[in-house]
């Protein structure tokens, strides 16, 4: 997608993905997720800078799930499926090796891997700055340092890439590990280039430099004697009334809050018929969830005995649901 996509959907959407995933250990579901999270994040532009990153992410997690899953098996000894049989002497994965614990293994690492597929999906789709532009007034410069924070990673592995194909084109090969500080001391020193060249660009636009909040000169009497008055019924025990005397200065913080300079903004957040349709498909789906979590549709555990997950209309059309940014795709406007 070279499309413009609105933020506020986008979040419905990972919220109702994220639901499903984390609220079900059932095979069958996580499958459907699985392959919905699939054709959504295939439908997005693979050429960004974040989508290359999420790439190695994804891999990584692929091989932390693996090890997820040989982990379960060697620690897990429940379950009516015995596979094979370690020696009781071996501390921890001494034991009865079983198929449930297989299940169990891969069921979780499949759980892991959807909201691995979800973040990167989300992170592909929705531009930072359309994010941040959600965040509260009072919320900015921390909006603003989460945002810098999630990108230090994608822009590390261009600077990476960069590097070393510059090196490659030098003829520079890695054999060992004396190979790797030709890589890693200009990966760093584009790093702080990136630092300092941050910091000038904000420091140019005066960030957190924001108006304080200032209470009118001729305003300062009346508020002195209001707040003598609530302390003065304070010591006497009339909380109630040192209530009401606090009513005006609240009246007085606020008012002073509102001549402060807000954050300016370029253009509204547009909205169309793909974007509120994304936002239906995913409210529909956190509906079918919650009745299927009260109905404990979504139970399925492969302990004590190993059965075959059954399967509920709910849940499944709430899977299905997910996939909706990639069905909805060819009617959103380009950029």
């Amino acid at each position: 997608m070279s499309q413009r996509v609105n933020p506020v959907s986008w979040l419905a959407w990972a919220g109702a993905s994220a639901l499903l995933v984390v609220t079900t250990r059932n095979p069958l579901y996580l499958m459907l997720a699985t392959a919905a999270l699939a054709a959504v994040l295939l439908s997005l532009d693979r050429r960004s800078v974040a989508q290359a990153a999420w790439g190695t992410v994804l891999r990584f997690g692929a091989v932390v799930a693996a090890i997820s899953v040989l982990f379960n098996i060697l620690t897990v000894h429940t379950g009516d499926r015995v596979l094979a049989r370690l020696p009781d002497s071996i501390p921890i994965v001494g034991g009865p090796v079983t198929l449930n614990a297989l299940v169990y293994g891969l069921v979780s690492a499949l759980a892991i891997f959807d909201l691995l597929l979800l973040a990167a999906a989300f992170s592909a789709a929705v531009d930072r700055a359309a994010l941040l532009r959600l965040v509260p007034g009072p919320l900015a410069a921390v909006g603003v340092a989460a945002i810098i924070g999630l990108s230090i990673f994608p822009q590390t592995l261009r600077a990476v890439r960069e590097v070393r194909e510059a090196q490659m084109a030098r003829g520079f090969r890695i054999r060992s590990i004396r190979d790797v500080p030709p890589l890693l001391v200009p990966v760093l020193t584009l790093g702080l280039e990136h630092a300092f060249d941050l910091a000038e660009t904000m420091e140019s636009r005066a960030f957190g430099a924001g108006r304080t909040a200032r209470i009118p000169a001729h305003w300062a009497i009346p508020a002195v004697a209001i707040a003598a008055a609530s302390a003065v019924a304070v010591g006497l025990g009339y909380r109630l009334a040192a209530a009401v005397f606090l009513i005006p200065i609240v009246g007085l913080v606020v008012a002073a809050r509102r001549g402060t300079h807000g954050r300016g903004r370029y253009r509204r957040l547009s909205w169309d018929w793909c974007d509120a349709a994304i936002l239906a498909t995913a409210t529909l789906g956190v509906l079918l969830v919650v009745a299927s979590i009260a109905t404990a549709a979504l139970n399925y555990s492969p302990y004590p005995r190993l059965t075959w997950p059954p399967f509920a209309l709910a849940p499944g059309v709430a899977g299905l649901l997910i996939a909706a940014p990639a069905l909805l795709s060819e009617g959103r406007r380009p950029a």
